[in-house]
């Protein structure tokens, strides 16, 4: 049975902790929740650390299934509590992410880290054991639903999926309209670039398709606008919000996830791009491998080859030729950007677009694509938003 379990855990770890790619995929998720809920009911097993692991299953569990999501955050919430009670550990993202995510889901606010707090653990490699709530079969705490400041997770789970299947199919099919007319009749959108609808040239292959007419912001959202956002709606900061290196109120926001992004799209009345979307507004209509043209990025071009450590990203719309053929700035290097277009077809990781300044010039031509899973909230990664003209 120890072995079962200590699968398990390492499964857990794989996938839902350190997001990798490579994790036992004959693993049912719902038979090991049974089997781990059996297993920590036993007397003997009640104040294991380890019963983090079966927190992290509820509540990822709870994403997929509308109807028990109520019982599976609070089961969850229990288990993390415990687990910082116990250690005085109130700064590991995998559990404190996840507390936010549950507190938005009741309306309420993430409990916050005592005044004093026992010196942390480090993190290492290996799964680190972490305390937990009561048995995981003994009843809960009513856990009453509140109306949430900002957007339920499981809500936005299900919307990110939503939106990930319903654009990239229809998208990639070539659509031979005719343009439209009269594009000088549409609006000015502040802060936005209009890119007229036909056809493009897209990925490596130069495949000709065809999108609508859209807006696409003229850079990267900024710390400053991210911060409006949250100050209108109480949404919490993304990873790193007080980084020294990233503050700048003029800087592209990063540390955010897709759901993150979501949200403040939905708040400004926007929608993330597609990949197709993406690369057309940075490649214009007859992919340019770099906004300005074929000749690769010099040292005042973009944002790029910086130390990993030292290195950050600039404010946004200062480098002078990083300008698309329809107006959009910072496309190549900087930050790389969410799309909501699927990296693989029915895979979980979406696609990222653009690189970022620590990456060599390989990595900053505008038909390269990167993968990143929809929770990740890395310092390298921010966004920019669309509206679709239809």
């Amino acid at each position: 049975m120890k072995d079962k379990v200590k699968r398990l855990q390492e499964y857990v770890w794989a996938r839902h902790i350190d997001r990798s790619t490579n994790y036992d995929r004959s693993v049912n998720e719902e038979e090991a929740i049974r089997f781990l809920d059996e297993y920590y009911s036993q007397i003997a097993n009640r104040n294991s650390p380890d019963q983090v692991y079966l927190a992290v299953l509820l509540f990822e569990r709870a994403f997929d299934h509308a109807d028990e999501q109520d019982e599976l955050f609070a089961r969850a919430k229990k288990i993390f509590d415990f687990y910082r009670r116990v250690t005085g550990e109130y700064d590991w993202d995998v559990i404190e992410d996840r507390l936010a995510d549950i507190a938005m889901h009741f309306g309420e606010e993430p409990e916050p880290a005592p005044v004093e707090t026992a010196a942390e653990p480090p993190i290492v490699a290996e799964p680190a054991p972490e305390p937990v709530p009561e048995s995981a079969g003994e009843a809960l705490a009513e856990a009453a639903p509140a109306v949430a400041v900002a957007a339920e997770p499981a809500a936005e789970e299900a919307e990110i999926e939503e939106v990930i299947d319903d654009g990239v199919e229809q998208e990639q099919v070539a659509r031979r309209e005719a343009a439209e007319a009269f594009i000088a009749d549409l609006e000015v959108v502040e802060g936005m670039m209009l890119v007229p609808a036909g056809t493009f040239q897209f990925g490596p292959e130069n495949r000709e398709l065809y999108l609508d007419t859209y807006y696409i912001d003229r850079t990267g959202v900024t710390n400053e606008e991210y911060g409006r956002f949250m100050g209108e709606t109480g949404y919490r900061a993304p990873r790193g919000w007080n980084d020294t290196k990233h503050k700048d109120p003029h800087q592209p926001v990063v540390g955010v996830s897709f759901a993150d992004a979501m949200q403040y799209a939905k708040w400004a009345g926007k929608e993330l791009p597609t990949e197709m979307q993406w690369e057309k507004a940075a490649r214009g209509t007859e992919g340019l491998p770099f906004p300005w043209g074929n000749d690769p990025p010099g040292a005042s071009d973009a944002c790029f080859g910086l130390d990993p450590i030292e290195g950050a990203p600039v404010a946004v719309g200062q480098t002078l030729r990083n300008v698309s053929p329809f107006g959009a700035h910072d496309l190549c290097g900087n930050v790389w950007e969410w799309t909501r277009s699927r990296y693989e077809k029915g895979g979980e990781y979406l696609v990222i677009r653009g690189g970022c300044y620590n990456d060599p010039i390989e990595l900053l031509h505008l038909d390269f694509r990167m993968e990143a899973h929809p929770k990740d909230k890395h310092k390298i990664l921010g966004f920019r938003c669309v509206r679709n003209v239809h």
